[in-house]
């Protein structure tokens, strides 16, 4: 029997459904892939802010990703938060195992209201364990310059691509004025650079960075190639942005459900 391609998110829970495996699964519907999740984390958090958070064990995490791996056609994974080192290795370890997956980490490590979801010892791990096992990775400015150890925006895609990441797509939504466009680059494992330019919408965004992951991977997991994926999802994104709303008290999310107009 023919079914939708199948992706998995490895990320942490929002109760709101504005950014985490919410996103992730939303984005994956909307776009035609069947979505299995593994949970590194139960967060409390809102539209403006993380107010805590637990991490599920190493060894919980496991089991999650070891039986979806085993049961499903997983034709690729998009990673989020993660929480401790401990997931961070073991998930790293466990790619390892599936070179044949395409991956696209999106590293989290603070939420849009400004809340801390990775400790230093997490970004390090990160950046020596998991940057090499990921397809593509998809840092805003402010991750790009923990991971890449400069505030020097020049050198982040050199920076990364040394500490072994293949490709990676710098966001640009913190940089810049508020009437500037949005500028996101693609630093390919060949050596090129491309820029891809957007609008910048007023209103601030929860979830926008888990929902543009989520949406390459789809797209991956479709069969796109990865600058093509790149590109579809950054449309997706910016019609979901713009058709954005505020479903709280707080910042806006990505109108997952009915972009394009629909």
């Amino acid at each position: 029997m023919n079914h939708p391609p199948i992706a998995l998110t490895i990320a942490g829970s929002d109760p709101g459904g504005g950014a985490g495996l919410q996103a992730d699964l939303t984005t994956f519907t909307r776009l035609g892939v069947h979505g299995g999740t593994a949970v590194t984390a139960i967060t409390v958090q809102d539209t403006r802010n993380v107010l805590d958070f637990s991490v599920l064990s190493a060894e919980q995490l496991r089991a999650q990703i070891e039986v979806t791996l085993a049961d499903l056609a997983v034709a690729a994974i998009k990673i989020g938060m993660l929480g401790s080192v401990e997931n961070v290795k073991m998930v790293a370890a466990l790619l390892a195992e599936h070179p044949h997956i395409p991956v696209v980490l999106d590293p989290v490590m603070v939420a849009g209201g400004g809340g801390a979801l990775a400790t230093e010892a997490v970004v390090d791990a990160t950046r020596e364990a998991l940057l090499p096992r990921a397809t593509l990775i998809t840092p805003n400015g402010p991750e790009a310059a923990r991971l890449a150890r400069t505030d020097d925006a020049t050198q982040w895609g050199q920076r990364l691509r040394e500490r072994g990441a293949r490709n990676v797509l710098v966001t640009g939504g913190h940089e810049g004025g508020d009437q500037d466009p949005i500028i996101n680059r693609l630093y390919r494992e060949d050596g090129h650079m491309r820029a891809f330019e957007l609008p910048r919408h007023p209103a601030g965004f929860h979830g926008s960075g888990c929902t543009l992951a989520a949406a390459i991977a789809a797209f991956l997991a479709r069969g796109r190639d990865l600058e093509p994926a790149v590109i579809e999802a950054q449309a997706f994104m910016n019609d979901a942005v713009a058709r954005g709303y505020a479903p709280g008290h707080g910042q806006h999310v990505p109108n997952r459900l009915c972009p394009h107009g629909d």
